[in-house]
């Protein structure tokens, strides 16, 4: 890896990072597309370091939370074995399908319905206080089952630590205020990344660069080692944001990024 390389590597880690740490996501849904544009086409190589760089993203972040006591610990362990057995399903079908639209549609939909229910939650007629929701918080185990395995399907399937399915899913069926549901996320998405990382690495070599040529463990590594430590950095900057920023700002901002990543997976603006 060149320095140019590295450099630009390392700032794409920080962007990840810093918007993981702001909204509960792995950041790799932020940190794929930018590689991508930078280096080229090549999902599973970046797939495999975006993992690693989410377990950084989770990491960085979860001091913070813990000493803000915003993580719903009981709901966040009852979601840890469906997510763990859910990112195994989602990287073997990552590795048997080159590209999977179908699911990055849907999941593009879902994220536009987050993006304007939470504009509609924010500035209708009755808005919430504190960010707090009317309705009392669901956190049983059936909800905890359809949030992990969406959340470690996703996960497996694209690469990315799960929270930007999680966080949306928790804001609609758990109720739970947006500042909880980033923390809670964030907690979640450790042990899902873990199961993902060791998953996707020992399955690399039976996948391909679009090129048709194999994939080095060691290009892999030395790409994940590149974003790991902006990852860390970036999130803890943002775990601390959360806490600190106006809940109203902070669920506008997370609308607009909800609507932007799904104008983007749709592929609207290249």
């Amino acid at each position: 890896m060149d320095s140019s390389t590295l450099f630009i590597s390392i700032v794409i880690g920080s962007v990840g990072g810093l918007f993981g740490g702001l909204f509960g996501i792995g950041g790799g849904i932020i940190i794929i597309p930018l590689l991508t544009m930078a280096q080229g086409s090549n999902p599973h190589l970046y797939q495999a370091a975006s993992l690693v760089a989410a377990l950084g993203v989770s990491l960085g972040s979860i001091p913070r939370h813990i000493r803000a006591k915003a993580i719903r610990w009981t709901f966040a362990w009852r979601t840890i074995p469906l997510s763990i057995v859910a990112v195994g399903i989602g990287v073997w079908i990552s590795n048997s399908l080159h590209d999977p639209l179908w699911l990055e549609r849907l999941f593009a939909l879902f994220l536009m319905y987050v993006a304007v229910a939470e504009l509609i939650r924010r500035f209708g007629a009755h808005p919430e206080h504190d960010g707090g929701l009317e309705k009392p918080e669901r956190t049983g185990w059936g909800i905890a089952g359809i949030v992990g395995t969406m959340m470690g399907l996703l996960a497996g399937l694209l690469g990315i630590g799960g929270g930007v399915i999680a966080v949306p899913l928790m804001r609609v069926v758990n109720r739970f205020p947006l500042r909880v549901t980033i923390a809670t996320s964030a907690f979640m998405i450790l042990p899902t990344v873990i199961a993902g990382v060791v998953l996707k690495y020992s399955t690399l070599a039976s996948v391909r660069t679009p090129a048709g040529d194999l994939i080095s463990l060691t290009e892999a590594l030395w790409l994940a080692g590149a974003l790991a430590p902006g990852a860390v950095v970036g999130a803890m900057i943002g775990a601390a944001l959360v806490h600190k920023l106006p809940q109203r700002q902070l669920a506008i901002a997370f609308a607009l990024l909800c609507a932007f990543l799904s104008i983007r997976m749709i592929g609207i603006g290249g």
